[in-house]
């Protein structure tokens, strides 16, 4: 709810939508696509083992296609199932066809490729999710 709030609103031309054409050498547009794509990142990757935040895309399928000369996998897939317009929800969740009841996967996984699948409604599933994320500790 509060990603698709903070895309939908924040390049307003009120005072309360951000700084107009502060690109922020690039950061900015850059959680744009990721919120776009339906990932988050609090921590900015610096983690000794990074995490993604899933949250709704806007889009029923996202490819993002993996460069072989960094990552082990060839693509990876996020599918939604129900209009992401309409539902901005995450009821449940799978990766690889694993059932997954976490709103976070790491970036080894997001790496080895594969499908994130996102089953969306218009109201909260206030049990889907409930897995915390791991501490996040920054490399010495």
């Amino acid at each position: 709810y509060w990603v698709r709030r903070v895309k939908d609103e924040y390049d307003d031309i009120t005072p309360y939508g951000g700084y107009k054409d502060d690109e922020d050498q690039g950061q900015m547009g850059a959680l744009g696509v990721l919120m776009g794509i339906g990932l988050f990142e609090m921590n900015g990757g610096a983690a000794a083992n990074p995490i993604y935040e899933i949250t709704t895309p806007l889009f029923e399928k996202v490819t993002i296609y993996l460069n072989n000369d960094y990552y082990p996998g060839k693509t990876f897939i996020i599918q939604t199932k129900n209009d992401p317009e309409k539902n901005m929800y995450i009821q449940k969740s799978k990766l690889n066809d694993k059932p997954v009841n976490r709103c976070w996967f790491y970036h080894h996984e997001f790496a080895n490729g594969g499908i994130l699948e996102l089953e969306l409604g218009p109201k909260p599933n206030k049990k889907w999710g409930i897995i915390p994320s791991p501490i996040i500790t920054l490399p010495e």
